[in-house]
């Protein structure tokens, strides 16, 4: 543990120009000692992306470790099974979440790092911005469907310690519960979202 700054996670499974620009923007941030997990869920998708890399931005980092693979079944319930083999094997001080079809801006890993190091939080929450439906900035509370990955940064050590997610609808929760049901220090920070939630309408997705 601590190879890295911090660790993020990506399960992968369609979507693919979200997907590719979601990589992109991993690959654009302002801090470059961070390892980035970017699995596909037994995905054909992803599969020719990763066959045909000329849409990602290249070369990676030299400080970063970017993994790109694709499992060979898929697990389904929302990457449930990527999510909890990435948090097993995370390198990085503290533990970020991201879906396949959302976007973060290049100063997402400063911004949330600026809040937790050194400090004694477990967990720190932040906004989100949710698109396309409404463009508006969510205020997360800790309360079921008031809180999910997009906000959380983790202590990897900590989080390694809690259950793993389960295979249903709202295991991003059931973290957050499962956290404050073990005693987790966190705090909040009322600050302009660097994440963008994108998952709320699917009608316009391609499939290259």
């Amino acid at each position: 543990m601590g190879d890295y700054r911090i660790t993020i996670s990506m399960p992968c499974f369609g979507r693919p120009k979200r997907t590719v620009r979601g990589i992109n923007s991993i690959l654009e941030q302002t801090i470059t000692d961070y390892e980035a997990l970017i699995v596909g869920d037994g995905c054909a998708v992803f599969q020719n992306i990763l066959d045909n890399k000329k849409r990602l931005l290249l070369p990676f980092p030299n400080e970063a470790k970017v993994v790109l693979e694709n499992l060979p079944q898929n697990y389904g319930s929302y990457g449930y099974h990527i999510t909890n083999m990435n948090i097993q094997r995370a390198e990085g001080e503290y533990f970020l979440f991201m879906a396949n079809d959302d976007l973060i801006e290049p100063n997402h890993f400063e911004q949330r790092l600026k809040y937790i190091e050194g400090t004694e939080y477990d967990f720190v929450y932040f906004n989100t911005r949710i698109r396309p439906d409404g463009g508006y900035v969510r205020k997360p509370i800790l309360e079921r469907h008031c809180i999910g990955h997009s906000e959380l940064i983790i202590k990897t050590s900590f989080l390694k310690t809690m259950p793993p997610h389960r295979d249903k609808y709202e295991h991003d929760w059931d973290l957050v519960g499962d956290m404050l049901s073990n005693g987790a220090k966190c705090r909040y920070i009322d600050k302009s979202p660097t994440y963008t939630v994108m998952s709320f309408r699917h009608d316009e997705e391609e499939i290259d």
